[in-house]
């Protein structure tokens, strides 16, 4: 199966779309509610840390007063950067699950709550 793609009507999804709403992407043709699979998302995340570790690495040597706070955050706008982007590209859409339905909250005390 192509990548971003309804599985139901064949309908391309964006890939800023698909990056931005990952969990709850809505077909713009058949309005189905559809989600990212799970590969894909493993995928970006373990891309995102690599790219992190090595903006970290290639960081951690730097002087200066802020020494102590650029490789973290070099690290947390690679992960930011890299993962979506990977995403976009590898997104294979399937059917998201089924929403939970509530269920009322019982009552405390077992007895409807009305006092004897």
């Amino acid at each position: 199966m192509a990548v971003r793609i309804c599985p139901h009507c064949k309908t391309e999804i964006t890939a800023a779309n698909v990056a931005a709403y990952s969990d709850r992407v809505e077909c713009p043709q058949c309005k189905t509610r559809l989600e990212v699979a799970p590969g894909a998302r493993t995928l970006s995340s373990f891309f995102g840390l690599a790219a992190a570790a090595i903006a970290w690495r290639l960081s951690s040597n730097s002087g200066g007063n802020l020494s102590g706070v650029l490789p973290t955050l070099y690290a947390f706008l690679a992960f930011g950067i890299v993962s979506p982007l990977v995403l976009m590209f590898t997104a294979s859409l399937r059917n998201a699950s089924a929403l939970p339905v509530p269920e009322p909250v019982p009552v405390a005390g077992g007895h409807g709550g009305a006092h004897h």
